[in-house]
């Protein structure tokens, strides 16, 4: 499947704050467990809800 980009234009200032802000949620317990949420299903792991805290 092939997906068309399509070009943003941002403006500096506004795309400095939008880095800072990334390298900020990287950093947090929520981002981490979705890159293993991520990770586990990539892999073919499977989960309930009981297994998720649901």
């Amino acid at each position: 499947m092939y997906m068309e980009a399509e070009t943003v234009c941002v403006a500096k200032p506004e795309y400095d704050l939008m880095k800072t802000e990334v390298i900020a949620l990287r950093n947090t317990k929520l981002y981490k467990r979705l890159a293993e949420y991520l990770q586990n299903i990539a892999s073919g792991k499977r989960f309930t809800r009981k297994d998720l805290g649901f």
